[in-house]
């Protein structure tokens, strides 16, 4: 005779959800209410200046810790590289919560790693390079490990839809700003694919679990949505930085 389904994985996801709400409430409330300056914040369609200004906001002890103890910044690139791995593995694995953690961390090191360089004047073309060579591996660790965790399904096609359009994002970009036009157009930038997808997994593994009692078996349908969605968007915005650098280009032709 089959047991009864459990109902502690749908109460620990609930828990789970109200800190991660409560959190998000009282944290990102508190710095709504005070004045602040965000004029040099850049903001974006999805991420507005609010919400990048409280976050860089949370990451100052970090930075502060990376600068007081002259953490060079190449060893937070090879920190998110090795990060990056580790979420191909988790997402290879089925490891989804864990993945989408660290997925939001390696991000958060990719922002940290250029702020400490600033702050100590260790900026230098070779640390740009390698910044941005970790980026693009970063980029594609992430649909790597779901390509292999998905390999058996449809949603195996919109990982490698979204791992080549986030693929012509960067290239139109760095291809633009070799033929001197700058480009930093588009809906979706980096730090957008990392929410996106971070907490879409997060999110959707606690789904399962909070559903598992009444609806048996694994289905991943946000995670199947955020991978389709954000497949969608990154193309999208691809397309988006190619046609404005082919109009730029071609005004500077004709001028």
């Amino acid at each position: 005779m089959d047991s009864p389904p459990s109902l502690l994985d749908p109460l620990l996801a609930v828990a789970v959800f109200a800190f991660i709400g409560a959190i998000a409430v009282v944290s990102i409330g508190g710095y709504m209410r005070r004045p602040h300056d965000l004029a040099q914040v850049n903001a974006s369609t999805i991420l507005g200046r609010g919400i990048r200004g409280w976050y860089f906001e949370n990451l100052v002890p970090f930075e502060e810790f990376c600068v007081r103890w002259k953490i060079d910044p190449a060893y937070l690139s090879y920190a998110q590289l090795l990060g990056s791995l580790l979420v191909a593995v988790c997402y290879a694995k089925g490891m989804l919560t864990t993945a989408g953690w660290l997925l939001l961390f390696t991000g958060t090191l990719d922002i940290v790693d250029g702020r400490v360089a600033r702050r100590t004047n260790g900026e230098s073309a070779r640390g740009a390079f390698l910044d941005s060579v970790i980026d693009r591996y970063s980029d594609a660790s992430a649909y790597l490990g779901l390509a292999v965790f998905f390999r058996d399904t449809w949603v195996l096609w919109a990982v490698l839809f979204g791992l080549i359009g986030g693929l012509i994002v960067s290239y139109a970009r760095a291809r633009g700003e070799g033929l001197g036009t700058h480009c930093h157009v588009g809906l979706l930038q980096r730090p957008e694919r990392y929410v996106i997808l971070g907490f879409g997994t997060i999110f959707g593994s606690l789904v399962e679990h909070l559903t598992g009692p009444w609806l048996p078996g694994q289905h991943y349908s946000l995670v199947i949505f955020t991978i389709v969605f954000l497949a969608v968007l990154v193309n999208f915005t691809a397309v988006q930085r190619v046609v404005h650098i082919w109009r730029a280009l071609g005004e500077e032709a004709g001028a």
